[in-house]
């Protein structure tokens, strides 16, 4: 593994990686960053950049199936050494042992709190997580709960891309999640829920059924770009919905997160309770690497155990609900 992550280095494809500040917003063609202080644009300019991509209809149907009263769906990043070597820009033995960890120990609790509930989970894999536990990706595609989406290929950051940049390495990576997975997913989600002007066009010209990284409301919707609708399903995500910000730290990115698991499982089941109330979808985001350590995963098995208590839950992959709001839509 080591000698993989070495070599990527050397290739050259963990490059730097540093977060583009809003003055210089990519408003001006495919990836080419503005340099004009965002101060200084025109009310047009700034509604123009604004309206690029936006939230279009509200897809949630008027019921669920078997009259459901609310769609669940625990989504599980399954990043490991990508993370660290891509975004986070980590590369000692230490980092990588952190991401290991999601698949030695964090994925074998996963699946084992799946079986115990009957639940399903859908998985978005770096196409190098992949490479490097190819093990384990073939545990998951040989069940029939598990949906796998697309996840970039080294969990790099798509921000640092142009368009030309952003196309190729994702067709790098689908050949590599065609090699271990033998199909086409149907669901992408960005590395870190970051988009750039190209990734909708990119992502509707590779034929996925939806996207998962916006976060324009809590409810499936229509996803738009200059005001028309791209046929794509947009599963919304929230960082409060997601184990990284609550649990995580990471030392170069300044963030520590060590929460306790009480106040976690108080935010995930408020907001389950919200969803159920009003009748709409509640999606949540872990990693194994993360929501893996033991004291988590029991809280994770109290709140399954919480919404299994209660009547009307519908727990599906996201491509399970996807397909549900795009035929109820066309139907109406």
């Amino acid at each position: 593994m080591n000698a993989r992550i070495n070599g990527l280095l050397r290739a050259g494809l963990l490059a730097s990686m540093t977060v583009m500040p809003c003055t210089a917003a990519f408003a001006h063609g495919e990836g080419t960053p503005h340099e004009q202080p965002i101060w200084t644009w025109t009310p047009e300019q700034i509604t123009q950049h604004v309206s690029r991509v936006r939230a279009g209809d509200d897809l949630t149907p008027k019921s669920w199936p078997g009259g459901a009263r609310v769609a669940v769906s625990i989504s599980f990043d399954f990043d490991t050494e990508p993370v660290w070597i891509g975004f986070q820009e980590q590369s000692s033995p230490s980092y990588m042992s952190r991401g290991e960890y999601g698949a030695r120990a964090g994925m074998p609790r996963i699946l084992k709190l799946m079986d115990k509930h009957d639940i399903p989970g859908t998985f978005f894999i770096p196409a190098m997580t992949m490479e490097l536990h190819p093990e384990v990706v073939a545990q998951l595609k040989d069940r029939d709960d598990v949906e796998i989406g697309f996840h970039s290929y080294v969990h790099e950051n798509p921000m640092r891309l142009t368009a030309a940049e952003e196309r190729k390495v994702y067709a790098q990576a689908m050949d590599i999640f065609m090699k271990h997975v033998g199909r086409k997913p149907v669901g992408f989600r960005s590395a870190a829920w970051d988009l750039t002007e190209s990734t909708v066009s990119i992502v509707k010209e590779m034929g996925f059924l939806y996207e998962s990284s916006m976060m324009a409301d809590d409810r499936p919707y229509a996803l738009m770009v200059n005001g028309k609708d791209t046929g794509l399903v947009e599963l919304p995500v929230e960082w409060i919905l997601d184990d990284w910000p609550l649990f995580q730290i990471s030392w170069p990115a300044k963030h520590v997160a060590a929460r306790n698991a009480d106040d976690v499982y108080s935010i995930w089941k408020e907001e389950f309770d919200g969803a159920y109330e009003e009748g709409t979808m509640y999606i949540l985001t872990t990693h194994p690497q993360v929501i893996g350590h033991r004291y988590r995963m029991a809280m994770l098995d109290r709140l399954v155990a919480y919404m299994k208590s209660k009547e009307g839950v519908w727990f599906a992959t996201h491509e399970e609900i996807a397909r549900y709001v795009k035929e109820q839509a066309a139907g109406k």
